[in-house]
């Protein structure tokens, strides 16, 4: 959970160069990112509000990981600062008549660049801590962050404009937190707008939802996919990689980088390979790709196996329901197994995740997850 300083002002930002990572076209952190590509027709509704001055006071942004929520959560908080400051300086695009027709900020204005460097006096972020000693993010968001809020929204604004509160997975808030949020909404503060980034609503009280504009993310469609992956390497992604990472990453973005970053694509394809041709694998070909695709300590490999593995199962099962025998992706032919019938398919996926998740709570040689894991799914 980030404060920021609120003796921050414009003038401390006069003359900053545009960091060459802001300014560059390719795919930053939400915070940094002047690039923002699909959900078009969400950008123009909220235009059309602002536009309107029917601005919501809380909005909920909805959607699986790794899709844009939180781009467009700090995209749609730089644009409103923005809009502020200018009209403040006299140039305001109201006076003119003039109705803004992108949520677009340019990287050198002050707004982008407060905002970037987590220093903008009238925002709040507040998201899960993160736990150090487990190096891991905790479950929920503490009750004492989410009570700061109601505090800061009622502040004057630094230059008489908006207060803005981003609250990043506010789907882990407990019941506490969220009666927190919910005095909030019962009387929102004038120029203050609550911004709520979940990946699952339905874990929200229907009393917070119903107070909130609600606009649910689709997924990023196919075309928007390959362009977003090539913009966040320094490399092109040869055409059949993009096509295997498209198809595991469902429309994340987020999911497609894990994927490049958690292991590589040329791990991904060699443990498809393996569950392609698993019935013709012997014990120690399984034993010799668990020791060296497992090795101890590679936290970022064991997610991407478990990953593989949980994509697979969901592709062979969507086989079986239609009745199919083969799906290619990316020129990487995905065999129904001629061994398993659906229901077996099913108990069989479910008894691979519960030994999973046991190796996980004993914290058990990742090594031999990986082995027991394929041994179980080669039966």
């Amino acid at each position: 959970m980030s404060l920021f300083d609120d003796d921050i002002h414009d003038e401390d930002y006069d003359g900053f160069a545009v960091p060459a990572s802001i300014a560059s076209d390719s795919l930053q952190p939400p915070r940094q990112s002047s690039l923002f590509i699909g959900h078009h027709q969400t950008e123009t509704d909220i235009l059309k509000e602002w536009n309107a001055n029917r601005m919501p006071h809380a909005i909920v942004l909805n959607g699986i990981k790794g899709i844009g929520k939180a781009t467009f959560a700090y995209r749609l908080a730089r644009f409103i600062f923005k809009e502020t400051s200018d009209n403040n300086d006299g140039g305001g695009l109201f006076e003119s008549d003039a109705k803004p027709e992108t949520l677009d900020v340019k990287p050198d204005h002050p707004a982008f660049l407060k905002i970037a460097s987590g220093g903008h006096p009238d925002m709040l972020v507040i998201s899960r801590p993160y736990d150090e000693k487990k190096g891991q993010y905790k479950n929920d968001i503490p009750v004492e962050d989410i009570r700061k809020i109601a505090p800061f929204l009622r502040k004057t604004s630094s230059d008489g404009g908006w207060r803005i509160v981003i609250v990043d997975d506010a789907n882990t808030m407990n019941r506490n937190g969220q009666n927190a949020i919910l005095k909030i909404l019962e009387e929102p503060p004038k120029n203050a707008l609550l911004i709520l980034v979940t990946h699952g609503a339905g874990g929200l009280l229907p009393t917070i939802r119903s107070r909130c504009r609600f606009i649910a993310f689709p997924p990023l469609s196919p075309d928007d996919m390959p362009i977003l992956l090539n913009k966040s390497s320094d490399t092109p992604i040869p055409s059949g990689d993009l096509k295997i990472i498209t198809a595991m990453a469902d429309g994340s973005i987020g999911t497609a980088i894990s994927i490049i970053e958690d292991g590589g694509i040329e791990a991904t394809n060699i443990v498809l390979s393996v569950l392609t041709n698993i019935d013709d694998m012997s014990g120690d070909q399984l034993n010799a790709l668990s020791l060296s695709y497992g090795k101890s300590g590679d936290t970022k490999a064991i997610t991407q196996f478990k990953f593989i593995i949980h994509w697979w199962f969901e592709t062979v099962i969507d086989l079986s329901m239609n009745k199919l025998k083969m799906k290619n992706v990316g020129g990487l032919d995905i065999i129904l197994p001629t061994n398993h019938n659906l229901q077996s398919l099913l108990k069989l996926h479910e008894d691979v995740d519960a030994f999973m998740a046991q190796c996980d709570r004993g914290n058990l040689d990742k090594r031999y997850m990986i082995y027991k894991t394929l041994r179980m799914i080669q039966g």
